[in-house]
C-alpha cells in the first residue's frame, strides 16, 4: 500500500490538457485577430472621416468662391441693365406734344 500512495502524480500535461492548451492558443489568436481587425476598422473609419472632412472643406471653399462670383455677376448685370435702359431712352425719346 505504501507503494501506491508514494507513486507520483500523473503528468499534468496529458493529451487532453495539451489539446486544451492548443485550443487556448487558437482562441487567443482569434481574439488577437479580432482586435487587429477592429483596430484596422477603426483606423479606416477615422481615415474616411478625415477624407470626408477635407472634401467638405474643399466644397465649402468652392461654394464661397461661387457665391462671390455670383454677387459680382449680379452687380455687373445690374449695371448692364441700367446702361441698356439709358440707351433705350436715348433711342426712343418720349413723344412730345406737337406745336
Amino acid at each position: 500500500m505504501c507503494l501506491i500512495s508514494s507513486e507520483s502524480f500523473p503528468d499534468t500535461r496529458t493529451p487532453t490538457m495539451r489539446s486544451g492548451s492548443c485550443h487556448n492558443k487558437r482562441k487567443s489568436k482569434t481574439q488577437t485577430n479580432r482586435r487587429v481587425l477592429s483596430l484596422t476598422r477603426r483606423r479606416r473609419i477615422l481615415r474616411e472621416e478625415k477624407e470626408m472632412e477635407m472634401r467638405n472643406i474643399k466644397l465649402f471653399l468652392e461654394n464661397q468662391s461661387i457665391i462671390r462670383e455670383n454677387e459680382a455677376l449680379k452687380k455687373k448685370a445690374l449695371l448692364l441693365h441700367q446702361e441698356n435702359n439709358a440707351l433705350f431712352s436715348l433711342l426712343h425719346p418720349k413723344l412730345s406734344p406737337v406745336p
